[in-house]
């Protein structure tokens, strides 16, 4: 049986192959670098650039950053897309086509698989590569399969699943994964081919098709789980996973919920429900940042917007506030935050020496009412 992503680029495991991607992902996150690269564009058509991390920005650097990107859009004639939330999710539920292929300079790329899309994060130099040439070579990797049984325990989420599954399974970096998950709703299948790219895997997807072999993921031994701080971005694969009871007690200045993992309107909904009747406790700050702009405007009118104001929440604009160094929602000395974001090295809330936790929805909210873990 061929693999999702022999599959797509036409050979199998261990060929060299150069494909021609359907869509080239820039944003102001990481993979801007690309542009002071690029001397021409292949493909104008195919070429998107993003604005989704630093909105508004926080920084004279930022802001550099979206002149440098806007010029670059506008003198090639490639798409621009702004105020629409983060990049990913915004191309995940708008643009992209089961079947096509998408490459990027990111860390999540793997989402698109929950769709029947190849996404492949790629390094600066390959993107920048790609654009020029509008061809990407590769040798196409392994695939290991993953089934997942069972049903998630109340208070559970599958960001839990994705972080148990993280947790267990070493040795998938740089090759691909295919989830047998029938069980999951689509908008979970999106957070677990998002989450599972942390592993280092080349891309991540979903198969209709049960496999004979592969590894096990059984959503109900699942527990709450958060992820810990690490070193650095290059360590975010190596950062320790815990269950969520072996840190009980631990005081926590602030919260947030936002992203692909926790600001699409199902994950809001959802927070909405778990305020209800509750209060924010006093000295926590609690930010939540939609997904996209369509969430943003769900949620207001479905009034759960409102519902986080009344309880003392700050809402942000839509986009990718997983990485804030400066500007709204950046952390303070020594300060511990507690983010359905996926990056927990220093500094990516602020200050070096600020301490990053991501968990669920489940455990954000949890933890707003008593200001602890």
């Amino acid at each position: 049986m061929s693999t999702f992503v022999e599959k797509i680029m036409g050979k199998p495991a261990g060929a060299v192959v150069t494909v021609t991607p359907d869509y080239l992902v820039i944003n102001d996150g990481v993979s801007h670098a690309a542009v002071d690269r690029i001397s021409t564009v292949a493909n104008q058509d195919k070429v998107w650039v993003i604005y989704d991390h630093d909105v508004p920005t926080g920084s004279p650097e930022a802001a550099a950053v979206l002149r440098k990107n806007l010029k670059f859009a506008l003198k090639n004639g490639c798409h621009y897309v702004q105020a629409e939330g983060v990049g990913y999710q915004y191309m995940f539920d708008k643009v992209v086509k089961p079947g096509q292929i998408v490459l990027g300079g990111g860390s999540h790329e793997g989402i698109f698989g929950a769709k029947g899309t190849l996404g492949i994060s790629v390094s600066i130099p390959e993107l920048a590569r790609a654009v020029e040439t509008g061809r990407y070579s590769v040798i196409v990797p392994e695939t290991v399969f993953v089934s997942v049984t069972g049903k998630l325990k109340d208070g559970v989420s599958i960001l839990d699943g994705a972080l148990a599954f993280l947790k267990e399974n070493a040795g998938i970096a740089g090759k691909a994964i295919e989830f047998y998950c029938p069980s999951l709703e689509d908008h979970e299948k999106a957070v677990l081919c998002s989450a599972a790219c942390i592993s280092g895997a080349y891309t991540v997807s979903v198969t209709e098709e049960q496999p004979e072999n592969s590894r096990i993921l059984c959503l109900d031994q699942v527990n709450s789980m958060v992820m810990m701080p690490c070193e650095s971005r290059g360590k975010q694969g190596e950062a320790e996973i815990r269950e969520r009871a072996s840190l009980e007690g631990m005081e926590l200045q602030a919260g947030q919920i936002g992203g692909y993992t926790g600001g699409t309107i199902e994950e809001l909904r959802k927070a909405a429900a778990l305020i209800e009747g509750r209060k924010l406790t006093l000295g926590f700050r609690l930010t939540v940042c939609p997904a996209t702009s369509q969430d943003y405007l769900k949620a207001m009118e479905e009034g759960i917007i409102t519902k986080f104001i009344d309880y003392g929440a700050q809402i942000s604009a839509a986009g990718d506030h997983s990485v804030v160094p400066q500007g709204a929602g950046a952390m303070g000395h020594g300060e511990k935050l507690l983010t359905t974001g996926l990056y927990t090295f220093s500094g990516a809330m602020g200050c070096e020496d600020a301490e990053i936790y991501t968990a669920s929805v489940e455990s954000v909210i949890a933890a707003s009412t008593t200001k602890k873990i």
